[in-house]
Parts: structure tokens; sequence; C-alpha cells
């Protein structure tokens, strides 16, 4: 499993740390800025920024789970976990 979002490396190490830390690598969607996100239909090129959505890929590649919630709203960490436990059952 990894993480992948627009933001730098600090943003990452910040959430990573109110979360008590992850398992798994943040990666960073950087430059070209959003290219990754994308592919996904969640990067907001007007705005400069991605929508706050969620896309969890299977080891094969295929998305298994995929939610937005707006950019001015929160997703729940917990529901997120769960979601990967999920996925990562098959």
């Amino acid at each position: 499993m990894l993480g992948v979002s627009i933001d730098s490396r600090f943003s990452h190490d910040n959430w990573a740390k109110s979360l008590g830390g992850v398992s798994f690598p943040l990666l960073q969607d950087f430059h070209p800025k959003g290219a990754m996100a994308g592919q996904y239909g969640a990067f907001l090129a007007e705005k400069g920024i991605t929508d706050r959505a969620t896309v969890i890929v299977d080891k094969a590649g295929v998305v298994r789970y995929a939610v937005s919630v707006g950019p001015a709203s929160e997703r729940n960490p917990k529901d997120l976990l769960a979601e990967c436990q999920k996925v990562s059952k098959g």
C-alpha cells in the first residue's frame, strides 16, 4: 500500500504524525503537479489542487474503491483503513 498526493513531503510528514504514524510510503504527485490525480479525474486544474478524493487500487491495478468528499471536506481515517483492509483481504 502507498499514498499519493500533490502535497509536499513536509505535509505528508505532518499528516502521518497526526495519525500516530503510517506504515506505508507517501508519494508526491508534485511535478508535473497533479499528473497522477488527473488520470483519476481528481485534479482540479482551474484551481491547481486536487479534489479531496480517495482511490484504492489493488495489486492488479484495478480500482476497488473511490470516493470524493470535495476540497473543503474531511475523510475519516478509520473508514479509509477499513476500506484498505477489505481490499487487501481480496
